[in-house]
């Protein structure tokens, strides 16, 4: 191992993105714990938010999840209330997710503490290091966010 110091090994990617991680958790329970959805369920709702109608192996690709986690995912927000699976003509035995109005009403209400959550993970940054962060976060994980302005906006109903 080539750590001689506990700075250098602060400064390796791997412990840095695990602190981010930790971070983005503790900052998403402290905004949103008390309304009673995960984190990962937040990605799921925003989701089917975004773009109505996908079947569950549109949304796993959409969210980068495998199918059978996304199907247990969409399996608790059903009972829950939140998201409906309805039957489509482009599949036998496929089925489209939909927002129900309870998920759209949660939509609604959690829209100013999502906003709230990225401005506390970016509250350190000027614009110009934001976009970056952004740019340089989605470039090490091969994604294409060359669309972002650097706000987060939910659509609305």
């Amino acid at each position: 191992m080539k750590f001689k110091t506990f700075e250098q090994f602060y400064a390796t990617p791997g412990h840095l993105f695990r602190r981010a991680g930790q971070f983005v958790t503790s900052t998403f329970e402290a905004e949103m714990g008390h309304i009673g959805i995960t984190a990962s369920q937040l990605s799921a709702i925003l989701a089917v938010h975004l773009q109505p109608g996908m079947q569950q192996r549109e949304l796993a690709a959409a969210l980068s999840w495998d199918e059978a986690t996304v199907g247990g995912m969409v399996s608790r927000l059903e009972a829950q209330g939140y998201l409906e699976r309805r039957s489509t003509a482009r599949s036998r035995r496929g089925k489209e997710i939909y927002m129900t109005n309870a998920g759209e009403e949660l939509c609604q209400r959690i829209g100013p503490h999502v906003d709230a959550i990225q401005r506390q993970l970016l509250k350190r940054l000027n614009a110009a290091e934001r976009k970056e962060l952004i740019y340089l976060i989605s470039k090490a994980m091969g994604v294409d966010n060359a669309q972002f302005d650097g706000k987060l906006k939910l659509r609305k109903s």
